[in-house]
């Protein structure tokens, strides 16, 4: 099924904020300077995806992320950009 750039993008943006959410219920003490930061790589990252950037791009700042921050975005905006 195809998505729209503006749907991908409140996918992410959906995910990210659980994401944040979650780490600063769950997360150790001193993390939640980290849980941001994640956080704000995420939805840089889905404004590149609603201003219709080169996926090329997005896959990249993907990649860019740790493997535990790129598992929370959903497989099919991950899917989308990284082939």
């Amino acid at each position: 099924m195809n998505h729209t750039n503006s749907e991908l993008a409140e996918k992410l943006k959906q995910a990210a904020q659980n994401y944040l959410d979650n780490g600063l219920t769950n997360g150790f003490k001193d993390s939640a300077k980290i849980y941001r930061k994640d956080h704000k790589d995420l939805m840089r990252i889905a404004k590149m995806i609603e201003n219709n950037k080169d996926g090329k791009v997005i896959a990249k700042a993907m990649y860019g992320l740790d493997t535990a921050v790129r598992d929370v975005i959903p497989d099919s905006v991950y899917y989308s950009f990284i082939r």
